[in-house]
């Protein structure tokens, strides 16, 4: 539907919102018409989805029913869809293993997403599924308004150098390089459509200022990991994926490892999906689903999340 150039409040609407809230809402119209770019739609909408309340919030659904306001002012955006996919791996001719069945799910932007299950439960494959690294076999897996399925390795591999960065159970640090040097990588990888994080801000942000000038080998564990999410966050991702993240350290280092994962949500706004075998780790996100024998049996949003301190070790 075609827009007016010039959108205007009826009358109704001028006479139950004050003129402040009509100045707000007007010049919000504005911008609208002025900026058609997706990401300024996209803006708008988490100003409104955060900022607008009580009858200014109504009179923005107002104008939001007459195409003033862009449509998904008052949601925020799924960045990820899956709907009835599989993964199976045929044995013979005759006889295939199913990994994942009828899997469906959605993620928002800006969620840390915890994903639980045992070791051979399927959250892994779902991941990777996710992050267009392992293919599926049925369905459809639409992720940043990319569909997977009709995207070729290279493209893939393009969607994730572009989008996409990840932290696992090993570090794959290299050894001749500093702590800053092993950083600059993921910065090196980051698409030209980002926006530079400035590597001393992820320094500071990790705990790492101190350790700048040393080499992996001179590190704990747990800094070493910290490195790892460094170079990880380098690449500025819209979506970091971290497979357990915890799994070779020990219950102090481990924690501090996962405080810092949650950081680069708290401070750059980044998508975390996480995925766990601790269920002890569930109400420390925003959104947990559980996996089991390849089926999802719980999709839950936590009412509030808990301090990764709280959480037992297991």
């Amino acid at each position: 539907m075609m827009m007016k150039k010039n959108p205007k409040l009826n009358n109704d609407d001028e006479k139950n919102i004050n003129k402040e809230d009509l100045k707000k809402l007007k010049n919000l119209a504005k911008d609208r018409i002025k900026k058609e770019k997706k990401e300024y739609k996209e803006k708008i909408a988490n100003a409104i989805n955060h900022e607008q309340k009580g009858k200014i919030k109504k009179e923005a659904k107002n104008l939001f029913k007459k195409g003033i306001l862009p449509e998904n002012s008052f949601n925020k955006k799924y960045i990820v869809e899956l709907k009835d996919v599989e993964k199976y791996y045929f044995m013979s001719k005759s006889n295939y293993e199913h990994i994942l069945r009828k899997i469906n799910l959605k993620i928002k932007e800006g969620e840390v997403v915890i994903i639980l299950g045992m070791s051979g439960s399927g959250k892994t494959t779902l991941l990777n599924i996710i992050s267009g690294l392992t293919d599926f076999n049925k369905g459809s897996v639409r992720v940043l308004d990319h569909d997977l399925f009709y995207l070729s390795e290279n493209k893939k591999t393009k969607f994730r150098a572009n989008h996409v960065s990840f932290v696992f159970q090993s570090y794959n640090l290299i050894q001749s390089l500093t702590v800053s040097e092993n950083i600059k990588i993921g910065e090196n990888l980051r698409s030209k459509s980002k926006e530079k994080i400035d590597v001393d801000q992820i320094l500071a942000s990790l705990d790492l200022s101190d350790q700048k000038n040393k080499y992996p080998f001179q590190l704990s564990g747990g800094q070493q990991q910290r490195v790892s999410i460094g170079r990880a966050l380098a690449k500025n991702p819209t979506i970091l994926f971290a497979d357990e993240p915890t799994g070779a350290l020990d219950e102090e280092k481990g924690k501090d490892a996962m405080r810092m994962i949650l950081n680069i949500n708290k401070i750059f706004k980044t998508t975390l999906i996480i995925v766990t075998h601790n269920p002890n780790f569930a109400n420390i996100g925003d959104h947990v689903i559980r996996i089991k024998d390849g089926q999802i049996i719980e999709d839950v949003y936590n009412k509030k999340r808990v301090s990764v301190s709280d959480v037992k070790w297991t």
